[in-house]
């Protein structure tokens, strides 16, 4: 049976990134495969590029892969990580690709990062029925053409879940967020298991992993570096906040 590592949404936390690392090569698993967002929010975007672009076999675009390249001189912080991420490596993030589609033990599998209409269209856990629905649909975004998926991964929302639509015997998931969890304090991402590029039906599970890591370092690295933003940034690594994330926008 063949494991892939899902892991989405670093944001230049290095620490968490290293320790999501290490636990997947103590399980022995050697398929890692990235949801995007990879720089933005944290002190550590370039190292973290780097070490994704080193690790992973398949990297998709995230919102703040692709937001990174605009020119936006009026966010001091995206104008502090542009100047520490480098013209090459904003480039890189930018032609990654919107979408990687796989089969695994006869289920197809499509990961993104956001959603099925763009790394910037959001889908949270509690949206309706009907729209976690649509993720299964393909759009100019995913490929017209592609075969339709039965399982969907995405990142985004920094929290991880899964949804079983039953009627259509359809699984949505999410990875959360290695880097900056906004459900648990605890970095997070999940594990595939079944036969790769096998079209035959075969067991297959999804699993979630949630892991401690050096959050003291992560905030140090923050503030040291002079990031903008960075007290915000230390209560997001040391709080679960999406659930009033959540609350606030119903209102």
């Amino acid at each position: 049976m063949d494991r892939i590592a899902i892991i989405s949404d670093i944001h230049g936390n290095l620490a968490a990134l290293e320790a999501a690392l290490k636990d997947i090569e103590a399980r022995g698993i050697s398929h890692i495969y990235c949801l995007g967002d990879l720089a933005g929010k944290g002190p550590l975007s370039s190292e973290c590029i780097d070490l994704c672009k080193a690790r992973c076999e398949v990297i998709v675009r995230g919102n703040w892969d692709d937001g990174l390249s605009d020119i936006q001189p009026e966010n001091d912080h995206v104008t502090w990580q542009q100047g520490r991420i480098g013209q090459a490596r904003l480039e890189y993030m930018k032609a990654l690709p919107n979408t990687h589609d796989f089969v695994m033990s006869g289920k197809r599998i499509r990961l993104l990062h956001a959603s099925h209409i763009s790394e910037h269209h959001r889908v949270h856990q509690n949206a309706e029925y009907d729209v976690h629905l649509e993720m299964f649909q393909n759009t100019p975004f995913t490929g017209e053409d592609a075969p339709l998926p039965d399982i969907v991964g995405y990142g985004d929302i920094h929290a991880a879940y899964m949804n079983q639509l039953y009627r259509e015997h359809k699984t949505l998931f999410n990875a959360g967020s290695v880097g900056n969890p906004l459900d648990i304090p605890l970095a997070s991402y999940v594990i595939l298991n079944g036969n790769y590029s096998s079209e035959d039906t075969a067991p297959f599970s999804l699993e979630f992993v949630r892991l401690p890591y050096d959050i003291d370092l992560a905030v140090k690295q923050a503030h040291e570096s002079g990031m903008p933003g960075a007290e915000t940034y230390e209560i997001e690594l040391r709080t679960s906040v999406y659930r009033g994330r959540q609350n606030a926008q119903r209102r």
